[in-house]
Order: C-alpha cells, then structure tokens, then sequence
C-alpha cells in the first residue's frame, strides 16, 4: 500500500510540474498579419538594386573610332564597253578638265589606216600656270600611232588651251580607243583623262605592187 501511494504522489508531483512549465495561453504573442504586396515590393526593390549595383561593376568598353579618310579627288573616264579607268590622284598645283572635243568626237568612223588629228579643248583647273614645255602624253589604250606633243604655249589658272594630237587609224575594222594625259614639265602625269574613240570600218587598202619596166 506504501508503495502504491508513493508512486501515486509522483505522478501527480510530475504533473503539476509539467503544468508549471510549459506555456499559459494568455503568454502565447499572437501572430501578426503578413502583406504581401509590401513583401512582393520589397523583394522587387531588392533584386533591382542587386542589377544596378552588378551593371556599375562590369566594365565600361571604350570603342575607338579611326578618323574618316582624306577625300581625294580622282579623274575617271568611261571608256568602251562601260569600264571606268581611275587615274591617280590629282594635286591643287596642276589640275585640268576636259571642257570638249574640237574634232574627231568619240564614235567617229574611219577607214583602215586613215590619218586623222586629235584635238581636245581642256582648262586649267589648278592653282599653278603650265609652262610652254607642259605636254599631252599616252596613258593606256591604243596608241594609234600617237606621239606626245607640247601644249606650246603658257595657261595660266582658268583659261583653256586646245591640244592637238595626229593619230593614225588601225587597219583592222572595229572599235578602237586611247587614253591621253597632260603632263607637267618634269613627265608627271595630271588632271582629266583625254579620251579618243573611234568606229574603223571597211578594209585597208593595199598599196599597189610596183612592176618591172621592161
């Protein structure tokens, strides 16, 4: 019986104690309301600022452009068939213009070996005066016999000059074509290109063979 109420005062030792311990229901905080808008917007700032903050960070890459190129002035000329020939570059010194043809224009026909002369009215277009010993030389193209020649005479800034040069036309039919430059007294080759264009048509004649007197 002792033992009965020993274990039974224990029980009930162990019971209040446990009461004692554990938590009242008025100690208990109560939760408050969470808003979740204030939260979404917070998480939002947040993760912008991590992205601002990141950007500041990487570094900054500096494109360095080249300076655009020199404009320089270049003499074209189009010549059969369509091509363009780009000379050299011009300098301001000495410089020209082709202005026209004063005779034989581009497309004229010739016969097989005609002779014929050339003549091109051109204009200083430059900032130096061409001496007498200024010449018109052959570029490219055919020559036709041509030879350079001087211009003879002196051209200062603005004023124009005819250049004259005897060609002779090739035996062959078809189109044939030479281009011809003004050259400065050191052999320097400027300004314009002086085209010549021609239409040989027919066959050459042949010089009669001479015969034995008897």
């Amino acid at each position: 019986m002792k033992t009965k109420s020993f274990l039974t005062t224990t029980v009930l030792l162990l019971a209040v104690a446990l009461s004692a311990c554990g938590p009242k229901a008025a100690d208990v905080p109560t939760p408050t309301p969470v808003d979740v808008n204030a939260v979404a917007q917070q998480a939002i700032a947040t993760f912008s600022m991590g992205l601002t903050m990141t950007a500041f960070a990487q570094p900054t890459a500096t494109a360095t452009l080249a300076p655009p190129p020199t404009n320089t002035a270049f003499a074209t000329l189009t010549i059969l068939g369509g091509s363009t020939a780009v000379s050299a570059p011009t300098s301001s010194c000495n410089n020209s213009a082709y202005v026209s043809d004063v005779t034989v224009p581009d497309g004229t026909v010739m016969a097989p070996g005609q002779t014929f002369s050339k003549t091109w009215l051109v204009l200083n277009t430059g900032t130096c005066t061409w001496t007498a010993a200024f010449k018109a030389g052959f570029g490219y193209g055919g020559p036709m016999g041509g030879q350079a020649v001087t211009i003879g005479k002196e051209v200062k800034p603005g004023e124009k000059v005819e250049v004259t040069v005897n060609m002779v036309a090739p035996a062959a039919a078809g189109d044939a074509s030479g281009v011809w430059r003004l050259m400065d007294d050191k052999g320097g080759f400027f300004g314009t290109n002086l085209s010549v264009v021609i239409k040989v048509v027919g066959t050459a004649v042949k010089s009669p063979t001479p015969t034995a007197t008897p």
